[in-house]
């Protein structure tokens, strides 16, 4: 399970560098669009890297990556940040099987 700990972490920093929409600011659909390219191009990293499925649509999102799905229906980010959140219990539970 390795592997799936070196994921989170790297997905987790990944996600924290990417661009931010600050509301306060007034280009707040030149934000947005950075952001969902940035989340788009983070899909594509994980797919080369990881072999992910990632998958953005009107109505959900969705990622497959090391036989865990997650979904959301708030973005790509959403969808990668539920995947952590379910890696991360699958994580401990293997880690807890090995006690």
């Amino acid at each position: 399970m390795a592997d799936l700990h070196f994921t989170i972490c790297d997905l987790r920093q990944r996600i924290s560098a990417l661009p931010q929409v600050e509301y306060m600011r007034g280009d707040f659909l030149e934000q947005h669009k950075a952001h969902r390219e940035a989340a788009r191009a983070l899909g594509q990293y994980l797919t080369e890297t990881y072999g992910a499925k990632v998958s953005e649509r009107h109505d959900a999102n969705r990622i497959t990556m090391h036989r865990i799905t997650s979904t959301s229906t708030s973005g790509l980010i959403g969808a990668f940040q539920n995947w952590i959140a379910a890696a991360e219990k699958r994580h401990a539970i293997t880690i807890g099987d090995q006690s």
